[in-house]
């Protein structure tokens, strides 16, 4: 196969890349934006059993789906962050009605361009924020910048729960809102979209996918210092996030971390 998977993280997202994938019932608690990058119309099945065929679609936070794409029609998975300004920007227009169909005549000829050297692994990792950023303004009508902004007391808390592998009792991060533990529990579904305790688990996901960034982890080695109890318990979570085990994104997947997430 002359084309690869490649998964580039940023602080507030990831780009998933590659030339075909049958997952199983998935669900996870990021946006996720999905693009035929060559026009052809991939699969989609939801959990009751509604099938779409489409070349583009936005599914909400923790909607489950099946996801067919053929080897040749590739596709571009921009997966966003809950508490990212690019998803809030979204789920304004429509990002939270479960699976989405887009009209692909959105992107533009211009952003088009870029779709199949995503898919070839030439551009840069400048390149690929910009296309990220494009696709996301394509479908929002507008710049992922005019996202509303959190919550100050929010904003502290998810800045504890991603700094550290760390398990944070509700009671500390109260104080640190200086909020009731159920004020700051509402607070926080408010403001995200989801659970505190789900977010957390989100960001041991994407800890563990930074581990093997540049250079192969042992899977025990990324599982303890992302957070998880153990391999096997991240293998599970995996599996129900992406249809996929862990062992597959350290041996057939390039990981491209920025530095900005590495600090985050």
């Amino acid at each position: 196969m002359g084309q690869h998977n490649y998964l580039h993280l940023w602080d507030d997202r990831f780009l998933y890349i590659t030339p075909e994938i049958h997952s199983g019932l998935t669900a996870r608690s990021s946006a996720t934006l999905l693009v035929s990058p060559a026009g052809r119309p991939f699969r989609l099945e939801a959990l009751d059993g509604t099938r779409v065929r489409c070349e583009a679609a936005l599914v909400a936070p923790h909607v489950p789906r099946r996801l067919d794409v053929d080897d040749g029609g590739g596709l571009l998975s921009l997966n966003l962050d809950p508490a990212s300004a690019a998803y809030r920007l979204l789920a304004r227009r429509g990002g939270n009605q479960g699976i989405r169909v887009l009209d692909a005549r959105c992107f533009g000829s211009k952003l088009r361009e870029a779709f199949q050297p995503a898919l070839d692994g030439v551009l840069t990792a400048r390149q690929l924020r910009s296309l990220s950023a494009g696709l996301v303004e394509a479908v929002a009508g507008r710049p992922e910048q005019d996202g509303a902004a959190l919550d100050p007391r929010v904003a502290r808390v998810l800045d504890v729960i991603r700094g550290s592998a760390e398990p944070q009792s509700l009671a500390r991060l109260s104080a640190l809102a200086c909020l009731s533990p159920d004020r700051l529990s509402h607070l926080f579904a408010q403001q995200v979209g989801l659970s505190i305790k789900r977010y957390a688990l989100w960001t041991k996901v994407r800890r563990s996918v930074e581990q093997f960034g540049g250079g192969r982890r042992r899977l025990t080695d990324a599982a303890l210092e992302s957070g998880f109890a153990d391999a096997a318990h991240m293998s599970r979570t995996f599996q129900s996030y992406f249809g996929l085990p862990p062992s597959f994104l350290a041996s057939q997947v390039a990981v491209l971390t920025d530095p900005q997430a590495a600090a985050a």
